[in-house]
């Protein structure tokens, strides 16, 4: 399984120095023009963590960036229709927060799921203990990371938090 992610996840995983955990699940990706949403002053490190981790950036090419505006529609970032438009072209799970990118995606029967999912995966597989994902779901809730509480509860409450 190859995973595309975008920026939301990446910023997750580095909060809770997850992302060598993500490799772990798959082959995983992140588009050129994403992964420059990933340098900001609060993560100085995410952009060497994210290569540390073994996760490949994808060049996005004129090409692509001309087909993807098709997908750029109502609250979609030109990010998000790139996305978008390379999950499906290249039938890649593509890893997102965001509510109207997982409802174009789910519109476009793309694959979709977010950062809980990963932690749930995680835990499933056995790839991380799980104290150490009850310590990644409190990191993120004191990061006030946009996650639905409801589920965080229920998965907290799955994984014995």
């Amino acid at each position: 399984m190859i995973l595309l992610s975008d920026a939301n996840v990446l910023i997750d995983l580095g909060y809770v120095d997850g992302l060598s955990v993500l490799t772990q699940l798959g082959t995983v990706e992140v588009l050129d023009v994403v992964f420059d949403e990933c340098c900001h002053p609060r993560q100085p490190d995410l952009p060497e963590a994210i290569v540390t981790a073994g996760i490949q950036t994808v060049t996005v090419t004129q090409e692509w960036a001309l087909l993807a505006r098709a997908y750029q529609r109502g609250p979609l970032s030109f990010q998000d229709a790139l996305c978008l438009y390379y999950a499906k072209t290249y039938q890649r799970l593509l890893l997102t927060n965001e509510k109207p990118l997982r409802r174009s995606c789910q519109k476009q029967q793309v694959p979709v799921h977010g950062t809980l999912w990963i932690i749930q995966s995680v835990y499933e597989r056995q790839l991380a203990s799980a104290e150490l994902l009850c310590e990644w779901l409190s990191i993120l809730k004191r990061h006030n990371r946009r996650l639905p509480k409801a589920e965080v509860n229920i998965l907290a409450k799955s994984i014995g938090c």
